[in-house]
C-alpha cells in the first residue's frame, strides 16, 4: 500500500496550484459548505492544524454524510467527554502531502495522519476512499487539497467488529453459528463479501433458520467461506481481475455490468470498507455457492451435451470440484440438432467416441476464460483441450467462436466457467476419422 508523506507529494503535482490569495484548508470549508465538519474540527481543536503551513490533504466529508450516521452520533462526537474519539476521527481524514487527485487514482491506499490506512480506489471516472465516493475533488487550499466525500470515514476495526458496527446482525449471527467468528477476527487478511440483513430475508422461507441449526453447521460454514476472500482486495483489482478464488474453493466473478460493480451478477451495495484485518464489501443478496460444471450443464438443460459428456466418459473429470479449472464452450440442444442430419447418432455409436472425445474435448478450454478475457483474444485463437486453437472474432453479431454466436457468458461454475454458444465447434480433420 503507498503511503504519503510531508515531501511525497507537492503542489506541483497539480496542474493549477493555489495562489497566494488562496484560502487554507480550514478557510475554504465555508465555502464549499461544510458546516459540521468546519464545527467538529473546531470542537477537536484541529481546525489551526489545517490552516497552517504544513502541505496536508483533507478527505472531507459532506453535510450530507454526517446525517447520514445513526441519530445522536454528531452531537455525541461533539461532546468535550468525546473529545479524543473526534479527533481519531478527523485525523482519520486528513493525510500529509498536497495530494491532486491525479495522483490519489495512482494509489492503492495512504496512511492517515491518525496512523490508520485508508483504501484509496480509482474506478472508471470516479475516485472513492474507503467506501466513500469523491464529489468534488481538487479544491486547492494554500496548505494543500480537500476532496470532498459523501461518507464519514471511520478508523478501521476488525472484520468481525466492523460487521457488529455496520449492523450486519445476520451475517455476524451465521458467521458465529459457522465458528468462523474467532477466524475473522484473526490476522487475516481477508476480503468479506458481506449480506445485508435484507439479503439474508431474501433467502427462500425457512432457509436461514435451517442453516442455523447446529446439525448444519459445516453446510454454513461452507455458504460464508465461499463470501470470503484469502487476502485483501478492493474493488477496483477485484473488477480487473474478474475471477477470485474463495476460501470455500470456488471462484467469484467480479464485473461491471452497465457500469454498476456486482459479483456473480449480484450488485455491490458499497465497498472498500476496511478493517484492520481485511475489507468488506456489501452485497445485495446472499451468493449460493455454484455447482460443478457437470451439474451447471444438467441444471441449464444442455440434455444433448451432457449426453454426449456421459457417452465419452467424461462427466466424472466435470463433476469434480477439485479439477480444472476450465471453460466449457456448450452447444444448446438446438445446435446439436442443426448438425448434418444421422451425424449425431454416428458419434454416439460406441466405434465412433475417440472422434465424439476429440470434438467434446475442442468445446474445452483448459483455464478459466471470461467473455472480457475471450473477446481481448478476438483475432487470435483459444487454445483447446484437445490442443487446436478455437478462432475468436467479433462483429455485428457480437462475439463469435469459430464463426458460432455466444450466447450466454460467464456462467460460474465450481471447477470454471461456462458459456452457451449457438453452433458445435468441430476440429479440422475430425469427421474423416468416423466410421
Amino acid at each position: 500500500m503507498a503511503a504519503f508523506g510531508l515531501a511525497g507529494c507537492s503542489d506541483n503535482d497539480s496542474n493549477a496550484g493555489p495562489s497566494a490569495a488562496t484560502p487554507t484548508i480550514t478557510g475554504s470549508l465555508q465555502g464549499l459548505g461544510l458546516n459540521t465538519l468546519a464545527a467538529a474540527l473546531q470542537a477537536a481543536g484541529l481546525d489551526d492544524d489545517l490552516a497552517g503551513t504544513a502541505q496536508l490533504t483533507l478527505f472531507a466529508p459532506s453535510d450530507a454524510a454526517f446525517a447520514a450516521l445513526p441519530p445522536g452520533t454528531v452531537d455525541s462526537l461533539l461532546q468535550p467527554a468525546n473529545r479524543q474519539q473526534l479527533i481519531d476521527i478527523l485525523r482519520y481524514h486528513v493525510v500529509a502531502g498536497a495530494v491532486p487527485s491525479t495522483t490519489a487514482r495512482t494509489l492503492t491506499g495512504a496512511t492517515t495522519l491518525g496512523g490508520a490506512a485508508i483504501a484509496i480506489d480509482a474506478i472508471g471516472t470516479d475516485l472513492f476512499v474507503n467506501d466513500g465516493k469523491v464529489t468534488t475533488a481538487d479544491v486547492a487550499a494554500s496548505n494543500g487539497f480537500v476532496h470532498v466525500v459523501d461518507t464519514v470515514l471511520l478508523p478501521p476495526q476488525s472484520v468481525v467488529a466492523t460487521l457488529q458496527a455496520r449492523g450486519f446482525s445476520t451475517l455476524v449471527a451465521a458467521v458465529q453459528a459457522a465458528g468462523l467468528a474467532a477466524t475473522l477476527s484473526g490476522p487475516g487478511p481477508f476480503t468479506v463479501l458481506a449480506p445485508t440483513d435484507a439479503a439474508f430475508a431474501a433467502l427462500p422461507p425457512g432457509t436461514l433458520d435451517s442453516l442455523l441449526l447446529p446439525a448444519n453447521q459445516a453446510d454454513l460454514a461452507r455458504l460464508l467461506t465461499y463470501h470470503v476472500l484469502p487476502s485483501r482486495t478492493n474493488a477496483g483489482a477485484a473488477l480487473a481481475a474478474e475471477l477470485r478464488s474463495s476460501v470455500q474453493g470456488a471462484s467469484v466473478l467480479f464485473a461491471a455490468v452497465s457500469g454498476v460493480a456486482r459479483v456473480n451478477g449480484t450488485r455491490l451495495r458499497s465497498f472498500n470498507i476496511p478493517c484492520t484485518n481485511g475489507v468488506v464489501h456489501v452485497l445485495d443478496a446472499v451468493l449460493s455457492v455454484p455447482a460443478t460444471i457437470a451439474a451447471t450443464a444438467q441444471q441449464l438443460g444442455f440434455s444433448t451435451l451432457v449426453a454426449a459428456l456421459n457417452a465419452a466418459g467424461l462427466t466424472a473429470t466435470f463433476a469434480d470440484a477439485a479439477a480444472g479449472p476450465f471453460t466449457v464452450l456448450a452447444p444448446t440442444d438446438a445446435a446439436f440438432a442443426a448438425l448434418p442430419a444421422g451425424l449425431l447418432q454416428q458419434l454416439l455409436q460406441p466405434v465412433n467416441l475417440p472422434v465424439l472425445t476429440q470434438i467434446l474435448q475442442f468445446h474445452v478450454l483448459p483455464t478459466p476464460q471470461t467473455a472480457r478475457s475471450i473477446t481481448a483474444r478476438a483475432g487470435q485463437g483459444l487454445p483447446t483441450l484437445l490442443g487446436p486453437a478455437v478462432p475468436v472474432t467479433t462483429g455485428q453479431n457480437g462475439l463469435l467462436l469459430d464463426g458460432q454466436a455466444v450466447l450466454t457468458t460467464d456462467v460460474l461454475a465450481a471447477n470454471g466457467l461456462v458459456h452457451a454458444i449457438g453452433g458445435v465447434l468441430v476440429p479440422p480433420g475430425v469427421l474423416a476419422q468416423l466410421q
